[in-house]
């Protein structure tokens, strides 16, 4: 029996006709997965194009954009995309594909208030997908939601799907795709959208972080560049004053930059860049410069022109000149404010942080240089003192080694005088005359030319007279310094030596005049409390060089006199010895 059975067995098991191949359910099988396979090859693709365009357009999110809405429209058999950015309590559109002419012009009309009836605003306000079967059936445009409205009969949509690009806790935008069936998305659809809606994100921080990159580098390099020219400029402060106005005006995407100063009551314009009118400034408090000096802090005007009463002077002025959104920054020198750097648009759109930090470092660097130049000019003046102080030093040393070398000759000491008053005081000429209690005679003169020679001879000797200034030098006893004789009334000088700035000194032995020291310019410019001094020091010199003359002239005829008496008594006693001896 056992046996018997095995050939049933074996019928019971033959191969029946198409045996061995699948039934149809197993071919659609096959056929669903193949589908997949194609699917996520197509997505695997889509994705490597997308990141190609995000590493090849780092700065720029218009390709990145495109290639998205063109990918996720194919891909998910949609007929519109669109994609959209927010900006605060808004959205505007940035990028469609296969949108009509007219559904375009409504995208790009401006941006939109996020607004819970419609998708978008639900999927920018609840950070998660929103998914419409049909729009046409919603509520929102039975009640004729111009959203809605304008989605199905200008773009022909009714499947709808937003997908919200999320960053942490904020949300950037979205991707909305539709068709112009009734057919929802499936849920690879939905997933591969907000795979896309990630890469527009990444895309977003690239360019976020590029741009931030760029600035900073921008901005670096702005400022190694003003402090280089601090550094070429150590005696000049306008060409940094004219760097840091151009580079904050582009930098910081104003229409117009000025840097001003402090100059009494008025905030003075020392550089400018940019096509609106500008000027000084009254320093009061009705002024944007004015307030920002005076109280020493930043102000930022969203909209200069419309703040009448907390600056009326101000807002009058950028109404006259066209300025509305306007930042001013103090110049700080150790707490004193110097001037400010102050940016104006002509348009009402606030600067930002970034803005803002980078024109106070601006106003730091403006200040940098011009302590840098009042140090420089100090160390100048310094050094001018020392070497003036050096040379009159020397010049007096001189003087006093001419005297102590002439001790029977005024000449050469009166000639030494005559020559350094001229060096050492800037004059055009010099003149030393003596005083013999009734005429002034000329002993020394420098740089005088032939025609002011004659002059002189006609002048000397000369009487006292308020006409000369060495005659109002002696009847005074004291220093007379004219600006400009032209100007004197009582002036009658020599007029062949043209001088204009004239000083006379008066040299003084006991309280008495006995000769002058004058130095002319022949241009207006006054001579400095500093060489009138020198030429009193000069003065007195003279005095000690005719003191010593007399003083030696009456030691050698005292030594005469001596000499003859002792000859005579020396004489006598011969003649005596001779008696006594006879």
């Amino acid at each position: 029996m056992g046996r018997g059975a095995r050939p049933a067995k074996r019928k019971a098991t033959a191969r029946r006709p198409g045996a061995g191949k699948p039934r149809k359910d197993e071919r659609g099988g096959d056929g669903d997965l193949q589908k997949r396979l194609e699917e996520a090859l197509a997505r695997q693709a889509a994705t490597a194009e997308i990141l190609e365009v995000i590493a090849s357009s780092p700065a720029t999110l218009q390709p990145v954009f495109e290639a998205i809405l063109a990918r996720a429209t194919r891909l998910c058999e949609a007929h519109l995309g669109v994609l959209q950015l927010r900006a605060g309590e808004s959205y505007r559109a940035v990028a469609q594909q296969g949108a009509s002419a007219a559904f375009e012009r409504w995208l790009f009309a401006g941006p939109r208030p996020l607004d819970p009836a419609t998708g978008v605003g639900r999927a920018l306000l609840g950070r998660r997908a929103v998914h419409i079967r049909d729009i046409a059936a919603e509520p929102a445009y039975r009640e004729r939601h111009p959203a809605r409205v304008a989605t199905v009969e200008l773009g022909g949509a009714r499947t709808f799907l937003a997908v919200p690009m999320v960053r942490g806790a904020t949300t950037l935008g979205t991707i909305v795709i539709y068709r112009p069936e009734v057919r929802p998305f499936t849920d690879h659809q939905v997933e591969l959208v907000q795979a896309f809606a990630n890469q527009a994100v990444i895309a977003i921080e690239n360019a976020r972080l590029f741009e931030e990159t760029r600035r900073a580098l921008e901005q670096q390099t702005a400022t190694a560049e003003i402090l280089r020219v601090i550094s070429a400029s150590p005696t000049d402060v306008q060409p940094v004053f004219t760097a840091i106005a151009d580079t904050a005006a582009r930098l910081c995407e104003a229409f117009d930059a000025m840097v001003l100063r402090v100059d009494g009551d008025v905030l003075r314009l020392v550089a400018h860049h940019g096509p609106m009118p500008a000027g000084d400034v009254p320093l009061h408090r009705g002024t944007l410069g004015g307030r920002t000096v005076l109280e020493r802090r930043l102000f930022h005007i969203e909209d200069l022109q419309a703040e009448g009463d907390e600056f009326p002077e101000g807002s009058a002025i950028a109404r006259q000149r066209g300025h509305r959104t306007t930042l001013s920054v103090p110049l700080l020198r150790e707490g004193v404010a110097i001037g400010n750097i102050q940016l104006r648009r002509n348009e009402v759109r606030p600067f930002s942080d970034q803005q803002i930090a980078l024109l106070q470092t601006f106003a730091g660097q403006a200040v940098i240089a011009i302590e840098n130049v009042r140090l420089f000019e100090e160390l100048q003046a310094r050094n001018r003192d020392l070497t003036q102080a050096l040379d009159q030093q020397t010049a007096t040393s001189e003087i006093l080694r001419v005297i102590s070398s002439s001790p029977t000759d005024e000449k050469p000491v009166f000639d030494a005088i005559a020559q350094s008053s001229v060096r050492l005081c800037d004059a055009g000429f010099g003149v030393v005359a003596i005083f013999d209690g009734a005429l002034l005679h000329l002993v020394a003169y420098e740089h005088v030319a032939s025609e002011g020679l004659r002059a002189l001879a006609a002048a000397y000797p000369m009487g006292l007279n308020r006409g000369h200034l060495a005659g109002r030098a002696i009847l005074d006893r004291t220093a007379i310094h004219v600006a400009d004789v032209t100007l004197d009334p009582d002036y009658v000088g020599a007029p062949g030596i043209g001088n204009r700035a004239t000083l006379s000194v008066p040299m003084l032995r006991k309280g008495a005049p006995i000769g002058t020291i004058t130095i002319g310019r022949f241009k207006p410019v006054p001579f400095t409390d500093q060489q009138i001094e020198l030429l009193k020091t000069f003065a007195d010199q003279a005095v000690i060089a005719i003191e010593n003359v007399r003083l030696f002239k009456e030691l050698e005829g005292r030594n005469r006199d001596l000499t003859q008496a002792l000859d005579q008594q020396t004489a006598t006693s011969e003649i005596l010895r001779v008696i006594s001896s006879a």
